[in-house]
């Protein structure tokens, strides 16, 4: 993960707006004075991809700045060539909201859910490739962490390294290994579940029963073959007189089949009859119901086309709303805007008088400081005469006139006037005086010159408020009026009271005529459909007429009659025609006289072909002799043809029974084949499911996992130790045994001890150590490319670091940069933040702390800018 841009709003000491352009930033500092809002920046990243802040974990809302109703992080960072941006807000109390972006040319949202909490954070997760625990050893490393990757829980170690190396790859793996050997013994169940019960029973001896079965159903078959055609020959001779009897059986089956289609027309068209007046009335009732249906459609469709030429479409009237609503909020901005003018320029003549009040204190206390100098100096001279006159009243004290002067040697012509020594006691009582109202006065004027320095400071941050107050109200004035020309554009020249109500009150408007719309038209469809159902049950009765017609016509009566008269006698003749012209009722009751004319002719022809078969008892008889014993049916009052379909069919049995016997040889024959071929089958998928339950069992956690994350954190421990080498001088160097790291001590007679043993300093030189490396080595001991440490942020200890070490400390940092990786220090240590290329500087002042990018050779820097994508 690389960051790229940072914006801030709202966040603890950041109140206004700050962004932090990370780009062309590879090893720099975060400085600032104590409670600056330093660590921040780096709660800010946390917050934004996690939802989660060091200090107060997932309670937010409490870093929203004083005043302010929500707090905002907008983040943009790079992996692996891919582009993400994930905005986050918590307002003081309420639920957070949340968008997860990926850059494909412009922004977008990154999959389904990515506006949602819970889903965009593990999309930002699986993005990242580190989760919240693992982020905070690995990448950004806040006070109170920084030493936890060295002597933290050994569990929540291998878990960091499990997630940062990408040995979950193995953990998927056995899963899948354990998937592979469950699904094979699920093949061994069934596949023995199959051989226990479809093939069980299959044995060799089974198969050489059906063979004999077979062979059986075969001479079976043969016999009764023969059979056949001696009963065949035998019904030869019974078949001329047989003919007539069939002819007329055969024309008595077609009168009763005439019979039947008549009296079945007969009952539908009296159906028919019965539903035509219904049938037509509610085609009349549909048809009107279509035609209102139509002008209710039309009527809605004209209603909704007016709304939209004077208003726009519903596309236009939403676009026109989001406009609306942008004014309203922009107006509320420019609301703010000028309040905060209006507050800024309110407080500026106090502090300007109070300046003036100041500089005036201080003009006084400089003149009464000068008063009491003087005062000091005369007091001074004072002590210094009555001094030299107590020196001389000693001196003179045993000198006379005419004697030699003790100091210069001259002859004394007069004696001095010698002064009292209460007056050197008076001058000195002056001079303390003199003195302790000089310290009274520097005093005053030292506080007066502070005073006034205050106020001066204070005028200069006013005015600069107030400057960018009125630059802020005159951007969200310019913004108002730009969406009130567009509102204006659209809506007339004059606006409403409430664009967002009116405009919301159209669209709503025209979204009812449209659904007014939908449903006129969804009822004419409706009338037209039963319409339609209604047309289609009346074609249904003609159709049923026609062919009821048809059925009739095609009985073809008259053949069928003359026929019968040919047979036998006593048949009536043909009824009259049809004329083509009946009705549905006339048609019924023309088709029931038919079909009792037919129904009588039927049973004179059944009666003359049942005086005819009279003699077909004895010729049966005869046909049956040769089945005897091949068939289990008493034949004694069987007719001729029944005696010679009896043969047929038991032959015709005897043929598939012995086909089924065959094919049930030849299926025992092929389950032997089958169920050998599945045992061999079982014993494979055995063996397979044996080879990848051992690799499950290789690949579980305490193995081959546990393996890789010791020898990570064996390669880990080398790599760290000679990064803690160089950083102590060559007395310490990093073991890692028994899921724990060790500090050797070189200068100590190599003495090995617990990092958790360290102190303070120790640990933070240790620590360092073992995060450099760790930044160094992930991409070397990771084993997919998920694992990318690109950035590496330090928020800890460099203030304990005494001025060897810390140097020490700075060349390993700086060797950082340079190879694509962002490297941050968070400091207070100025002699740190001045050797580092660049730094960001973050300054206190009363609306809130501001951030400056501060580059190598750069002056007082340069306040930080948004970033195009």
């Amino acid at each position: 993960m690389r960051p790229i841009r940072l914006e801030i709003k709202g966040f603890t000491a950041f109140r206004d707006p700050q962004t932090i352009a990370f780009e062309g930033l590879d090893l720099f500092a975060i400085s600032g004075p104590t409670g600056s809002g330093k660590t921040s920046i780096l709660d800010a990243i946390t917050y934004a991809l996690f939802g989660t802040i060091e200090r107060v974990g997932r309670q937010a809302g409490q870093f929203v700045s004083q005043g302010q109703v929500r707090m905002a992080v907008c983040f943009d960072f790079a992996v692996d060539g891919e582009r993400y941006r994930v905005t986050r807000s918590t307002p003081a109390k309420g639920a957070t909201k949340i968008l997860l972006e990926r850059w494909d040319g412009g922004w977008s949202q990154a999959g389904e859910g990515a506006d949602k909490v819970a889903t965009a954070n593990e999309l930002i997760k699986r993005a990242v490739g580190l989760d919240y625990d693992a982020f905070t050893r690995t990448v950004l490393l806040p006070q109170g962490r920084f030493a936890e990757f060295l002597v933290g829980d050994a569990k929540e170690r291998r878990a960091i390294l499990t997630d940062l190396l990408g040995l979950e790859l193995f953990e998927r793996l056995g899963r899948r290994a354990g998937d592979v050997k469950r699904e094979g013994d699920a093949e061994v169940r069934a596949m023995t579940s199959l051989l226990e019960t479809e093939y069980a029973g299959v044995t060799p001896d089974q198969v050489a029963e059906a063979e004999v079965l077979a062979k059986a159903a075969a001479q079976r078959e043969e016999a009764l073959a023969a059979a056949e055609t001696e009963v065949r020959a035998v019904a030869e001779r019974w078949a001329d007189a047989a003919r007539a009897i069939a002819d007329l059986r055969a024309c008595e089956r077609d009168l009763r089949e005439a019979e039947r289609v008549a009296a079945s027309v007969a009952e539908a068209l009296e159906d028919v009859a019965a539903h035509a007046a219904a049938v037509d009335a509610e085609v009349v009732d549909r048809t009107r119901s279509v035609t209102a249906g139509e002008k209710a459609a039309a009527k809605a469709a004209a209603a909704v086309l007016k709304a939209e030429t004077s208003w726009g479409r519903p596309v236009d009237l939403a676009a026109l709303l989001a406009k609306a609503e942008a004014c309203v909020g922009a107006r509320e901005g420019l609301a703010e805007a000028e309040a905060d003018l209006a507050r800024a320029a309110a407080a500026l003549p106090a502090l300007e008088a109070a300046e003036t009040e100041a500089a005036g204190a201080a003009g006084v206390a400089l003149a009464g400081a000068e008063a009491a100098i003087s005062a000091l100096a005369a007091a001074e001279e004072a002590v210094e005469v009555a001094r030299h006159a107590n020196l001389v009243a000693a001196v003179r004290s045993g000198v006379r006139e005419g004697e030699d002067c003790p100091v210069c040697g001259a002859k004394i012509a007069t004696l001095p006037k010698v002064q009292k020594a209460a007056s050197l006691e008076r001058a000195t009582a002056g001079l303390e005086k003199a003195r302790a109202a000089a310290e009274r006065a520097r005093v005053d004027l030292a506080e007066a010159e502070r005073g006034r320095d205050r106020a001066s400071e204070e005028v200069r941050v006013a005015t600069a408020e107030a400057t960018r107050c009125a630059k802020a109200a005159d951007r969200a004035r310019a913004e108002v009026e730009r969406l009130e020309g567009a509102l204006a554009a659209a809506l007339g020249a004059k606006l409403p009271a409430d664009p967002v109500a009116t405009i919301g009150e159209r669209l709503a408007r025209l979204e009812e005529l449209t659904a007014a719309e939908l449903d006129a038209r969804e009822a004419a469809d409706d009338a037209r459909r039963a319409l339609v159902e209604a047309e289609r049950a009346r074609d249904a009765l003609g159709a049923d007429l026609a062919e009821a017609r048809g059925r009739l016509a095609s009985l073809s009566v008259s053949g069928l009659l003359e026929r019968a008269r040919g047979l036998a006698e006593g048949v009536d003749g043909a009824p009259a025609p049809l004329t083509g012209d009946e009705n549905a009722g006339r048609l019924s009751a023309a088709a029931a006289a038919l079909a009792g004319t037919l129904d009588r002719a039927a049973g004179v022809l059944l009666a003359t072909a049942d005086a005819r078969g009279a003699d077909e008892g004895a010729v049966a008889r005869e046909a049956a002799a040769p089945l005897e014993g091949l068939v289990d049916v008493d034949l004694r009052n069987a007719g001729v043809a029944e005696v010679v379909e009896l043969a047929a069919s038991a032959r015709t049995a005897a043929a598939r029974e012995t086909a089924t016997a065959a094919d049930r040889a030849t299926r025992s024959r092929e389950k032997l084949a089958n169920a050998e071929a599945i045992v061999e089958q079982v014993a494979e998928h055995r063996a397979r499911a044996a080879v990848f339950d051992a690799l499950a069992k290789e690949l579980r956690q305490d193995r081959l996992i546990a393996f890789l994350q010791v020898e990570a954190l064996q390669l880990l421990a080398a790599a760290g130790s000679a990064r803690l080498s160089g950083l102590s001088q060559g007395r310490y160097r990093l073991e890692f045994d028994e899921d724990e790291f060790f500090v050797v001590d070189t200068w100590n007679g190599e003495e090995r001890r617990s990092a958790r043993t360290l102190s303070g300093g120790e640990t933070f030189l240790a620590s360092l150590a073992l995060a450099l490396a760790l930044s160094e080595q992930v991409r070397a001991l990771a084993v997919t490319e998920r694992a990318r440490l690109d950035s590496l942020f330090l928020d800890e200890g460099f203030g304990t670091l005494d001025p060897e070490s810390l140097e020490t400390v700075v060349e390993a940092i700086e060797q950082l940069g340079g190879d694509g990786r962002i490297v941050g220090v968070i400091t207070h240590v100025q002699e740190l933040a001045i050797r580092l290329p660049a730094r960001i500087e973050v300054e206190k002042s009363p609306r809130g702390s501001t951030l400056r990018v501060v580059a190598e050779g750069d002056g007082a820097g340069s306040p930080t800018s948004a970033s195009s994508p």
